[in-house]
């Protein structure tokens, strides 16, 4: 059990690096890279001294912690894949936290690859007070950032509950600020589902995007009376684009999604526009490149490559996700500096050959259908 020592010093851990989390992603550039570009060597020198696979690859190429200064500097890694890490997640894992002191998050994903992420307290503890980027969007529709009702739509075995339990243990939230929370099982239920939200009556429902659609949906098919949150915020899957219409147009609730992973957490988040997604720069180093491994261009879609710049425990530097996604390359009209991830197409195994040999990924071609009439995309 965490005691009361532990639980002062992560409460005011957050609170420090939350002071600027308002602001941070309208920062100059320049001053963002920089705190990046820190993290980036920080995190390098940790894994060539603690981390067996860096130490490995890195003296195999002749590569010293030095010759790391940049973001741009981790594309002289290896690229490694949730394979690799499911196969053997003890080679990233650093000795420094061998000993249990770190939380295992255990995962499938998408890809069906069974993996376990260890996260040391602060890199957690740094996610917690970035998440208050995504919460100052969410309080133009709520009103505020705290003290508000949330709903969340997850299996009770799921990351988000594994990581709420860790921040529960381990520090100690004034009932005047923190959330009223309460949520969902997704089973299928969706007349219990519907009551559920209706008694609790959330100003924020969040957790799976196709999950929360179809709630909508069943409702608008069976002409149920339901509650109708200040916003909704879906993340881990995608949600049909029929179904956002149908929950924006028709019910009259806007509609954000969160970038998020299990081996990098808050990737990026959506701002008031609803549309592209702002990378967290001082969380991770991210690159899109094309199936040879190659940089692809903004506005070309491509296999996004992430570096976790704040987990010590389990170090996933230049790491395939298994998305594609499409970078942006003109500022967002929000004024935020972060620059944008324009869409996430899907999971790169998700490819359809043409005839003539050319690739297209499956989202696009669904997404065509989504506004016939009579046709439902699940």
């Amino acid at each position: 059990m965490t005691n009361w020592l532990e639980r002062v010093y992560w409460n005011a851990f957050t609170l420090w690096h939350a002071r600027h989390e308002r602001d941070f992603p309208f920062w100059r550039m320049e001053d963002i890279l920089e705190i990046q570009n820190r993290r980036v060597r920080a995190m390098v020198a940790h894994a060539y001294a603690t981390v067996p696979y860096y130490r490995e690859v890195m003296d195999q190429q002749g590569l010293v912690p030095r010759d790391f200064n940049t973001a741009e500097d981790l594309a002289r890694l290896p690229l490694i894949t949730g394979d690799q890490l499911a196969r053997a997640p003890g080679q990233f894992l650093s000795r420094a936290f061998a000993r249990g002191n770190s939380l295992p998050l255990h995962t499938t994903g998408t890809t069906g690859h069974s993996k376990t992420v260890h996260y040391d307290p602060a890199a957690l503890f740094l996610s917690l007070a970035n998440g208050l980027r995504q919460r100052h969007v969410l309080a133009r529709f709520v009103g505020r950032t705290t003290g508000y009702r949330e709903m969340t739509i997850a299996r009770p075995h799921s990351v988000n509950f594994q990581i709420r339990n860790f921040y529960e243990t381990h520090s100690w939230v004034p009932s005047s600020v923190e959330l009223e929370r309460d949520n969902i099982v997704p089973i299928g239920n969706f007349e219990r589902d519907v009551q559920r939200i209706n008694t609790f009556k959330p100003d924020v429902l969040l957790g799976y995007g196709s999950y929360a659609g179809v709630i909508f949906r069943w409702a608008s098919q069976h002409h149920a009376s339901l509650w109708r949150p200040r916003a909704i915020l879906y993340s881990a899957d995608q949600m049909a684009v029929a179904d956002r219409h149908l929950i924006e147009d028709e019910f009259g609730v806007p509609v954000f999604s969160a970038y998020q992973a299990v081996e990098a957490l808050r990737i990026a988040f959506q701002c008031e526009r609803g549309a592209g997604f702002h990378i967290n720069l001082d969380q991770v180093a991210v690159r899109v490149v094309d199936a040879q491994g190659k940089p692809v261009a903004p506005g070309n879609a491509g296999e996004i490559v992430i570096s976790n710049l704040t987990n010590r425990a389990t170090v996933l530097l230049n790491y395939k996700l298994g998305d594609v996604v499409t970078l942006d390359g003109a500022p967002c009209p929000c004024g935020r500096t972060l620059p944008t991830i324009a869409r996430i197409d899907g999971r790169a195994g998700e490819l359809v050959v043409q005839p003539e040999g050319k690739m297209i990924y499956l989202s696009v071609i669904t997404e065509r259908f989504s506004d016939i009439p009579g046709i439902k995309l699940n």
